[in-house]
């Protein structure tokens, strides 16, 4: 299972159908992305003006696996999918993304989305909010730290410290 740590972040834990309520304050997992991967490069939305404004409102979508831990044979605990859109409005080789990411989120006891959103730029950590869930994870709110902590061969891989607020 993910990292998971606290006992109560102040959620009720009501009788609603679906699976059980995830009562924990924290959960932490690794997200593996395949650097290069064609996939990342099909151009949901061109750049608006190359020649002034570099990458500006260049969109893409992705979906990675997500693991307990930070190697590729970790147990996988789910996916993470959405998508970015460059922000950067002069041509310019620092990175700044708004992502909308999405996770779908089984580890065999608990299950559900959790959707966070932010700003993510080529500095770490970058933090985004926590703005909603489903399932075991409905309702959620709170807060969140995207690093990247390695990069190995041909995968990159960022740690997602998610911290709830119900």
């Amino acid at each position: 299972m993910a990292v998971v740590s606290g006992n109560s972040c102040n959620r009720v834990a009501a009788k609603l159908p679906g699976p059980p309520p995830f009562c924990k304050c924290r959960l932490q997992y690794y997200v593996q992305v395949l650097v290069g991967d064609v996939s990342l490069n099909q151009n949901l939305l061109p750049r608006l003006n190359q020649s002034y404004s570099g990458p500006f409102g260049h969109a893409e979508l992705f979906a990675f696996n997500a693991t307990e831990g930070p190697e590729q044979a970790f147990t996988r605990i789910g996916y993470a999918r959405g998508f970015t859109i460059d922000s950067a409005y002069k041509a310019s080789d620092i990175i700044d993304l708004i992502e909308v990411e999405l996770i779908s989120y089984d580890d065999g006891k608990y299950k559900g989305t959790i959707q966070i959103q932010g700003e993510i730029r080529a500095i770490s950590p970058n933090e985004v909010a926590i703005v909603g869930g489903t399932g075991s994870l409905r309702g959620a709110r709170g807060f969140g730290f995207i690093e990247r902590v390695l990069l190995d061969g041909s995968y990159g891989r960022f740690h997602h410290d998610l911290h709830f607020i119900y």
